[in-house]
């Protein structure tokens, strides 16, 4: 069975409404809370209430900084004003959140002691949120400087999604089409376009569908996330489902409630699943220090690759290079190509779509000797349950006990095995 998360995008996508969806599933709250303070956020306090739009039940998030109430919580009708491809904020006097490089918000999530899961998604959602500013504005990448996203409350939704996904070990996340809302807003150089430019670099290659609103349905923060997180996009992918849980935002429509539904269910077990919106990314290098290639390869990694390989060629005029490639979902090719032209020599790459079938696998937490290992459990076509411990798990518990990576490894396959005993 694979665990499924289906989004269903009612009224849009802010990064409060897909946490609050999450945490109506029944994530952690104090999990989430717990990882801000691990980022040094502890004026942070995220506060969930029950609401009813348009007569259904749904959770609703509030973000507070230091007692007061965050920019997502700004009700219709509040003053506020728009920066192009950010959206709204609220005039609040003597409470500004701060403007933030990306730079700044890069490296606080690589510092920071988080799970390696939830610092993979938080930095691949503000990676691509990076991106759509640094196209919208024409600015290059590192310029890049946040407003209302890279405030403190922005930053907990993004952790926030990130914490609950790993804590329902979510496996796949499809995605329905994305509404987009249109019309006018005032930003700080005068009227822009809605959806704000920003959200349309990043809703690049995603289905969208047009809705009769006046007003910004999708937020950058709330772009960023789906792009980050999603698998696929499409209707409900037959799922049996196990929960459902709604998340509210702050905004009101005249046609529709302003909620995400999520559901969590699984799919039924297939040995072998197509996943055909997929492409390789790849360039040959053959003025590149091999010294630099790791960096790459750490690039193409953050930019949601899930496989970067090298190999040795023979090029023009006798020169010896090497082929890198980097195999993504579909969706991630801006991202990854943006990966090559910062990190590597190269003037230009080639992506090829491909058809890729994999097996279908879930992650199992065994216990050892030594302290938990995440285990990832594939059951192949007439063949023995394939499993495979995380080696960073295995990595991190064999330097602590001063042990060697082998006896961790080992001792979480016995743990594996003596499942199917």
């Amino acid at each position: 069975m694979t665990r499924t998360l289906y989004l269903d995008l009612v009224g849009g996508a802010a990064g409060d409404m897909l946490l609050a969806a999450l945490l109506d599933l029944g994530a952690s709250l104090s999990k989430v809370q717990d990882n801000l303070h691990l980022l040094g956020l502890d004026r942070v306090e995220l506060h969930k209430k029950e609401v009813h739009p348009a007569g259904l039940r749904a959770l609703q998030l509030d973000v507070t900084i230091d007692g007061r109430l965050a920019d997502t919580g700004v009700q219709e009708g509040s003053p506020k004003a728009v920066l192009p491809g950010v959206g709204p904020i609220a005039f609040k006097s003597g409470h500004d959140h701060g403007h933030r490089p990306y730079r700044v918000i890069r490296a606080m999530l690589a510092t920071a002691p988080l799970p390696e899961s939830v610092r993979r998604v938080a930095a691949q959602a503000f990676l691509r949120l990076a991106e759509a500013e640094s196209a919208a504005h024409g600015i290059p990448l590192e310029e890049v400087v946040f407003h209302e996203v890279g405030a403190d409350d922005a930053i907990a939704d993004i952790v926030g999604v990130a914490t609950a996904l790993d804590e329902l070990r979510i496996e796949e996340v499809v995605v329905s089409p994305v509404p987009l809302g249109r019309g006018l807003t005032r930003g700080s150089h005068g009227p822009i376009p809605l959806p704000g430019p920003a959200v349309l670099h990043l809703l690049s290659g995603v289905p969208t569908v047009g809705v009769a609103l006046e007003g910004e349905t999708v937020t950058p923060t709330g772009a960023a996330l789906l792009v980050a997180i999603a698998t696929r996009y499409g209707p409900n992918p037959g799922l049996v489902i196990e929960r459902v849980g709604t998340g509210a935002g702050h905004k009101t429509w005249p046609d529709r409630p302003n909620v995400v539904r999520a559901w969590l269910g699984v799919q039924p077990t297939r040995n072998v699943v197509p996943v055909e919106e997929d492409v390789v990314v790849e360039a040959n290098l053959d003025d590149m220090s091999p010294e630099q290639l790791p960096g790459l390869e750490r690039a193409l990694f953050a930019a949601g690759a899930a496989d970067v390989w090298a190999q040795p060629i023979h090029m023009k005029k006798g020169r010896v290079g090497m082929l890198v490639s980097a195999l993504g979902r579909a969706a991630l090719e801006a991202a990854m190509v943006q990966a090559f032209l910062v990190h590597s020599t190269t003037l230009g790459v080639r992506v090829q779509p491909v058809r890729r079938h994999r097996t279908d696998r879930r992650v199992l937490e065994v216990q050892t000797p030594f302290g938990p290992v995440r285990v990832k459990a594939a059951d192949r076509p007439g063949g023995p349950r394939l499993y495979a411990p995380e080696h960073e798990d295995c990595d991190r518990l064999a330097q602590a006990a001063g042990q060697p990576l082998r006896a961790v490894y080992e001792a979480a396959l016995r743990a594996a095995w003596a499942l199917d005993a």
